[in-house]
């Protein structure tokens, strides 16, 4: 498989894998409180709104710099290299599906082939 084809390739794993974080994050924004509405008890509700909003919070805030940096190695921007190669060490601690993704994305990023069509 040729380098071009491989960042193609992990761009999309980007852009899949923190996407759907970011899904979740709303989600949980919604879902949350509107389970709390729902409940007739107002500590539940109080404490569904308060879960849903810090979880969707974070799932959030954790999403957007990996769509961002999809985004980035989709138009083979140079800067996108870097922060892919931190966003990899990071996500090598969520396993499975992180790991396997950090795992390949410091493999190609770390290739000669990678680091100049990157730095074009």
């Amino acid at each position: 498989m040729d380098n071009s084809k491989h960042l193609t390739l992990l761009s999309v794993l980007f852009l899949t894998f923190d996407s759907i974080l970011f899904l979740l994050g709303i989600g949980f924004f919604t879902g949350f409180s509107l389970i709390g509405n729902l409940v007739n008890d107002a500590t539940a509700s109080t404490v569904l709104s308060y879960v849903g909003t810090g979880i969707g919070t974070l799932l959030l805030i954790i999403s957007i710099p990996g769509i961002i940096t999809g985004i980035g190695l989709m138009l083979r921007k140079s800067w996108s290299r870097i922060m892919a190669l931190i966003l990899c060490t990071i996500k090598l601690f969520n396993i499975p599906f992180g790991t396997a993704l950090g795992i390949y994305g410091i493999w190609l990023l770390m290739q000669n082939e990678s680091i100049n069509s990157l730095n074009k």
